[in-house]
């Protein structure tokens, strides 16, 4: 089992010294990290509430990397099955997923009007490859609510895919190794027109 909870202050207020951020995006996340959500994030642990703290926590991880304020509400966690979510996904994103040759497995989805994110119910939350799913539909949740402007979806996914990708590398494991997006397939998901 890895205790992430000092390691994961530190690596951020860490991030938070070393980045320009606006004024107000740090003082703010700097005193979140000061007081801290007060929950310490275990690998290896089914997660009885990941809705909770534990949103709460990734959040503000999210926050720091990104620059940007937690937002005020956080999204809701809603769990159903495979095939449930990819419809989800499917309603969400037809047009794309219809042109991309290999079709991705769906694990998430975060829903901007319904404020969800939707994952499937064999979700524990007791890997870091899991705790990633929920930092990668977090940075959609802070693209929305901060009014991210993106040239199509893939694009929006880049910023999604970078901090899933800095989460992994916290514990030495990656989206190659977990998720099997290596570097090429990486590109095409996250490229307009691919």
């Amino acid at each position: 089992m890895k205790a992430v909870g000092r390691c994961l202050i530190a690596g951020a207020a860490a991030l938070v010294s070393s980045l320009p951020l606006e004024a107000r995006a740090r003082d703010e996340t700097i005193e979140r990290l000061r007081l801290g959500s007060g929950f310490e994030i275990v690998i290896g642990e089914k997660q009885p509430d990941p809705g909770g703290r534990l949103l709460e926590a990734l959040a503000i991880w999210v926050g720091a990397k990104l620059g940007q304020p937690v937002p005020a509400s956080l999204p809701r966690l809603v769990f159903k099955r495979a095939d449930q979510v990819a419809v989800l996904r499917f309603k969400q994103y037809a047009s794309e997923i219809v042109t991309q040759r290999a079709q991705p497995t769906i694990i998430s989805i975060y829903d901007s009007r319904e404020n969800t994110i939707y994952l499937r119910d064999t979700w524990s939350g007791a890997t870091a490859a899991d705790l990633s799913v929920l930092v990668h539909e977090l940075v959609h949740h802070f693209q929305e609510v901060h009014q991210a402007k993106f040239e199509c979806d893939a694009a929006r996914e880049a910023a999604a895919f970078e901090l899933q990708e800095k989460w992994l590398r916290l514990f030495g494991e990656s989206l190659e190794e977990d998720f099997q997006i290596d570097p090429f397939t990486l590109l095409v998901r996250t490229s307009c027109g691919m």
